[in-house]
């Protein structure tokens, strides 16, 4: 009975400590749909386990800050075209590292 007591918790343990490494990322936008010279605002305080932050604006945005932190801002610049804008965040820590790609509608 000891045994598999022993044999339990140490599974339990290596679970947890597996869990802690795995990275979800998220980011939130303060809007739904934003207008041209617009800012945009992005949060990925909902991402877990995360060291890093890297926020790459695609075309159409200018972005506001360094790009490292869990926080950023995007001016919106006129594009023909287009509908939306684009916005890539890069997350990791010493074990893993996740992508996750945000579009904007803007009117």
């Amino acid at each position: 009975m000891k045994s598999l007591l022993s044999v339990s918790l140490l599974t339990l343990i290596i679970f947890c400590s597996c869990r802690k490494d795995k990275i979800e990322a998220c980011a939130q936008f303060d809007q739904t749909a934003y207008l041209v010279a617009d800012t945009i605002y992005l949060d990925a305080n909902c991402s877990e386990n995360v060291v890093n932050y890297l926020w790459t604006p695609k075309e159409g945005l200018r972005m506001l800050g360094n790009g490292k932190s869990s926080t950023e801002r995007f001016v919106i610049l006129p594009l023909s075209g287009t509908l939306s804008r684009t916005i890539e965040l890069k997350v990791n820590n010493a074990k893993s590292t996740k992508t996750i790609t945000k579009s904007a509608l803007i009117l």
